[in-house]
């Protein structure tokens, strides 16, 4: 068990890593300089992401509160569908995987940590090398996202105690028994990682569709293991892309925000309007490597 949660872990590690390989690649100025600024973006969008979330109530009534917009409501309903619909195939799907070998489960997993994983990497190399910021943006949101998400997963996972398919003879629906099943652990980082570079790339179908199913086919390795529901996959897909679409969606909302408290404030453009250049907060720090 130790040894497949950290396989999700790895990918992570992997966009990390990449950030130290592109600094090293990078004349020693230029790379502090891009390193150091991601570092800021990351630090910043994390403190404001913190703020909006926990005051997020507070908005609930506001005008352009998503709460007022019928698409949030046919989103989530589509939602609920979709996991609902898994929940109905959980049996089915299992009949068909649990015989699966471990050596082949486990591969699938391989396939999709080490594939993801890259491509996420790979988005953040691509902003270095071209000098997108974007790109990076991205990547980073992507990485914190799988970070927010798998911090989540742990309340669903000891929230529900959701029994695994392995546990004893029990059907799909043994909540509340202490088990550790729902959601998967191991794909909901996948699915945020997949989910900013589907999103760099406008979720083109020809981007958005082998990224998802790479990440998807860790779950088929997990259902493999006898240790998810398909439900639990699912889930945990919804669960890693929606954390990380929330994130890029907060995070471009605080680009139209220069005005707020940030930790570095060096790092955002402040607008102009005709009364004059818009005024940003906050501390300020510089270093050399």
């Amino acid at each position: 068990m130790a040894r497949q949660r950290l396989g999700g872990a790895s990918a992570l590690l992997a966009v990390l890593v990449t950030m130290a390989i592109a600094s090293a690649a990078c004349p020693a100025s230029a790379g502090a300089n891009e390193i150091a600024r991601d570092a800021k973006y990351l630090i910043d969008n994390t403190q404001l992401d913190l703020v909006d979330i926990a005051t997020s109530p507070l908005h609930a009534t506001d005008p352009d509160s998503v709460l007022r917009s019928p698409t949030f409501y046919l989103v989530l309903a589509g939602v609920a569908g979709v996991w609902a619909g898994s929940f109905a195939l959980d049996q089915t799907i299992r009949s068909h995987l649990r015989n699966m070998s471990a050596s082949d489960a486990d591969l699938l997993q391989h396939v999709s940590y080490a594939s993801v994983g890259v491509a996420a990497a790979s988005l953040y190399l691509y902003g270095y090398s071209a000098g997108d910021s974007g790109a990076r943006d991205d990547a980073i949101t992507g990485a914190e996202g799988a970070g927010v998400a798998s911090l989540v997963n742990l309340g669903f996972k000891y929230g529900f105690g959701r029994l695994r398919p392995r546990d004893d003879g029990h059907d799909h629906t043994a909540f509340f028994r202490g088990g550790e099943s729902l959601f998967s652990g191991e794909v909901t980082p996948m699915f945020s990682l997949a989910a900013a570079v589907s999103e760099y790339f406008e979720n083109r179908w020809y981007v958005a569709a082998p990224i998802y199913s790479l990440a998807l086919v860790d779950g088929f390795g997990r259902i493999g293991h006898d240790a998810h529901w398909f439900s639990d996959v699912v889930g945990a897909a919804f669960l890693g892309a929606g954390t990380t679409e929330l994130l890029l969606y907060l995070h471009r909302q605080h680009e139209q925000q220069p005005g707020r408290w940030r930790l570095f404030p060096d790092i955002v453009s402040p607008t102009v309007s005709p009364d004059g250049p818009g005024k940003v907060s906050g501390l300020a720090a510089t270093w050399t490597w």
